[in-house]
């Protein structure tokens, strides 16, 4: 991933996602956005949907389990904008920025 690209970062709440995060983001040479957390269950998650997509970001890097990103991927198909294929997700071992 190119670092003059406009990040928007969001993670689930546990542990393992926010150590990713936090990783990533201290390696992360480019300018990053918006850091959005969610949690493992919420009514809609449409709030970190619009947040993650809300400043015309050029890339979104996602740390998350399985279940929350499964809801906050269904909202983020909503939200004009957000392309998958623009979409990183990090996983344990996965943070190499060379």
């Amino acid at each position: 991933m190119r670092a003059d690209l406009l990040v928007a970062v969001g993670h689930s709440r546990d542990a393992a996602s926010r150590a990713l995060v936090t990783d990533f983001l201290a390696r992360w040479p480019g300018e990053v956005l918006v850091v959005v957390s969610w949690p493992e269950r919420a009514a809609s998650w449409l709030r970190q949907a619009r947040r993650l997509t809300a400043g015309q970001p050029d890339a979104w890097v996602v740390a998350s389990t399985v279940d929350s990103w499964w809801h906050v991927r269904r909202r983020l198909c909503e939200q004009p904008g957000w392309d998958p294929a623009r979409t990183y997700l990090l996983h344990e071992g996965a943070v190499d920025l060379s």
